[in-house]
């Protein structure tokens, strides 16, 4: 080859690394007019073509180029970045695999294999292949942080923590590590060891807007309200169409109170550019919210700009459904389930609808069992109550209160004389977490407060030695269980268990929960850490109660009463509906709610 093809190519490969790749890929075709078949024009082409989006032509290029280039793996495993980065996962995941089949250690290969994996929520062998990264360079900080990532995915907060700390002694200036690294340690209970580290990551890049956005939520954790609300600005400067800041931003003004402008942000942004994405979570703010005109408005605007979206088609109906228009409903969610057909959840909604409308049979047909993890306990909720509204005492099977709701009085603590000296540490452990003046708006409760955070993360000794007694009581449990390998629930029954969540509940004068279930969880408990003298006075109030459904247009009664007991905790199946009967009292009412899953 002369040298002007090869000058060409030395061109087009500055340009590709200088982010110009409309100028790479015209420079690489000019120089393969002259060299057709030169493997490493094709490779600069395919690459090209990938980062312009233009994936199809990409991977027929690249093709060709794996035939002739004397380096096939890094020719698939750059096929696979591009096929990563265009979604198309499985497709990706087969590159990786003939690129490291081709040369079993490389390094690159592996590392975007783990990464599509994960991607593809297929962690067990995503770990296999961070693993391979990490033997064959325990110094590859993408690998440290992208296995991080996958650690965390798995609950393995202090393993993430430490994976991210070596991606950090390798790369001392990789932003994504400190970001990640502050995340776990949020995750763990450090706050200022998070704080610590969000802080450098916002002061090392102020313009970033993941670095000042998870700055953002650590001040929140800590309280420094006003502080997280200029970080929260500053994140928002950056990228102000984001959805996730502006979702978390509300939260967090609806919480401190301020009602009047928890949707102020979204509305600027909103006049400046018109969102599909920023239109439907106005929508669902104000819906949580109970603006219900806000809330139509802004579903509608974004039907507007795209009819065919499964989450604008949802808001509408859930609003028609609220205006008890079930059959306008049914077309709305059947629409959104048409525009998503891979989405369980868009199947969950419309299985709801056709309940509302008395389809319970047409329910029914939309809920077979087993259903997918992530799912299952939504999945057995409806399905179960779609039974019980057709008549089939079945439903009994999945909804057996006397076989699965189990009640434990716990013994006091090491360190604490009487569970009555307990529960009052636990009080002043919990109040000062109750700094908000409002519910989370995505949260069931009504007339209280819900702590924010994961409260076993918090290093309180109070606090973690109530979550050694509640793990230990939730062993005692399971293993009351009746054995039934056909059972959705008894089926998985294991003393291996994991957390999945667990906040504490104030609930005040008039306050309650509303009907609902637990979507994220195996086993759910509530713990009572103060009841007041009124609970149970007047019949059922303050009651903890199962059985009645949240699904409008349904009217069931509950089915069972558990009167709360300070010490005690109640377990049950997470998909089971409960709720909490309203009471009167100027004394509040705390507990400690939380989920469990198997490992």
């Amino acid at each position: 080859m002369n040298a002007g093809p090869v000058q060409e190519l030395h061109r087009a490969a500055g340009l590709f690394r200088a982010g110009r790749f409309e100028e790479a890929l015209a420079v690489s075709e000019a120089a393969l007019r002259l060299a057709p078949d030169h493997p490493e024009g094709l490779h600069l082409k395919a690459m090209a073509l990938g980062r312009l989006g233009r994936i199809d032509e990409a991977v027929a290029v690249f093709d060709q180029t794996a035939a002739r280039h004397p380096q096939r793996h890094a020719v698939l495993s750059n096929k696979g970045n591009a096929l990563r980065s265009a979604g198309r996962l499985a497709e990706a995941i087969a590159a990786y695999r003939e690129a490291v089949k081709a040369d079993a250690g490389f390094v690159a290969g592996w590392a975007g294999l783990g990464a599509a994996l994960r991607n593809a929520g297929e962690l067990e062998d995503a770990e296999t292949a961070f693993r391979k990264v990490l033997s064959l360079n325990p110094k590859h900080a993408s690998a440290l942080n992208n296995y991080g990532l996958l650690l965390t995915q798995l609950n393995r907060h202090q393993e993430a923590l430490n994976a991210f700390s070596r991606a950090l002694e390798a790369r001392p200036d990789m932003l994504t590590a400190r970001i990640n690294r502050g995340a776990a340690h949020r995750q763990l209970g450090d706050r200022e060891k998070a704080l610590e580290d969000h802080r450098a990551a916002a002061a090392q890049a102020p313009d970033h807007a993941e670095a000042t956005y998870q700055y953002a939520n650590s001040l929140r954790h800590t309280g420094a309200l006003k502080d997280a609300e200029r970080a929260y600005l500053q994140a928002l400067t950056s990228d102000p169409m984001r959805e996730d800041i502006h979702r978390d931003f509300a939260h967090m003004l609806w919480e401190m109170g301020e009602t009047n402008r928890f949707l102020f942000y979204i509305d600027r942004a909103l006049d400046r550019k018109p969102s599909v994405g920023l239109a439907v979570l106005k929508s669902e703010l104000a819906f949580a919210a109970g603006f219900m005109d806000a809330a139509e408005k802004a579903a509608q605007s974004a039907y507007e700009l795209d009819p065919q979206n499964s989450r604008a088609l949802k808001m509408l109906g859930s609003l028609s459904r609220r205006h008890k228009d079930f059959h306008g409903a049914l077309a709305r969610f059947e629409a959104a389930a048409e525009s998503a057909p891979h989405s369980v959840d868009a199947v969950h909604d419309l299985a709801e609808a056709r309940l509302a409308v008395g389809d319970y049979a047409g329910a029914i047909e939309l809920l077979p069992l087993p259903a997918p993890k992530p799912f299952l306990q939504r999945r057995i909720a409806l399905r179960s109550l779609a039974m019980r509204l057709v008549g089939d005492d079945a439903y009994k099977y999945y909804c057996d209160y006397d076989r699965l709701v189990g009640k434990i009085r716990l013994k006091p603590p090491e360190g604490y004389g009487t569970l009555e000296a307990f529960n009052d540490a636990l009080v002043s452990a919990i109040r000062p977490l109750h700094s908000s003046s409002n519910r989370p708006i995505d949260q069931t409760l009504y007339g209280g407060t819900q702590s924010h955070g994961r409260l076993w993360d918090e290093p309180d000794p109070t606090l973690q030695a109530l979550k050694k007694a509640l793990l230990s009581a939730a062993r005692d449990y399971v293993a009351t269980l009746p054995d039934d390998p056909d059972h959705p629930f008894l089926s998985r029954k294991t003393s291996d268990l994991e957390y999945a969540g667990a906040w504490s509940v104030m609930l005040s004068d008039g306050g309650g929960h509303v009907d609902h279930y637990h979507p994220k969880g195996w086993v759910s408990a509530v713990y009572y850490v103060a009841v007041p003298p009124e609970v149970g006075a007047d019949e059922k109030a303050g009651f903890l109660r199962f059985g009645a459904p949240a699904v409008a247009g349904v009217t069931l009664p509950a089915e069972r009463w558990v009167r709360p007991v300070p010490g005690e905790v109640v377990f049950f199946p997470s998909y089971t509906w409960h709720g909490v009967e309203p009471f009167r009292s100027q004394t509040a009412r705390i507990t400690a709610p939380f989920d469990l899953a198997v490992r």
